[in-house]
């Protein structure tokens, strides 16, 4: 069984009530900000799906999650400068993440429900090995 599509207009009244602030980027195309985090909106056919992670915005740039194996960071990709995150902004990041899933109706995989899921992912361990 299909599910209705949410009108424009009603996707982002819901957003608004929930404390977001919502811009319209495009026709079809929303930017969702709450508690400095950032995700992009848009329809796709019958859905409304978010295109890319979400980003954390620090003094105006935007950063994305990247796990280095042992720590996770904030990855300025303009200034490819990268800072430790903090449990309190992970801990906001992954309420932003189910808050957003559950207004558009996004079914939650069992690693993401795990926690955030990562714009990149970078480990080192296996460099420098003799067999690779």
């Amino acid at each position: 069984m299909a599910r209705e599509t949410k009108p424009a207009q009603d996707i982002q009244k819901q957003f608004e009530q929930a404390g977001f602030t919502v811009s319209a980027v495009q026709p079809g195309k929303f930017e969702l900000n709450k508690s400095g985090f950032v995700a992009h909106l848009e329809r796709h056919g019958a859905n409304w799906v978010r295109t890319g992670p979400p980003y954390f915005l620090t003094h105006g740039i935007p950063c994305e999650l990247e796990d280095r194996g042992y720590q996770k960071f904030w990855l300025s990709k303009p200034e490819n400068k990268r800072f430790p995150i903090r449990k309190v902004e992970l801990e906001r990041l992954q309420r932003f993440d189910q808050e957003v899933r559950y207004i558009v109706g996004t079914t939650s995989l069992y690693n993401e429900s795990l926690g955030s899921v990562n714009a990149r992912t970078v480990y080192d361990r296996l460099t420098g090995r003799p067999d690779r």
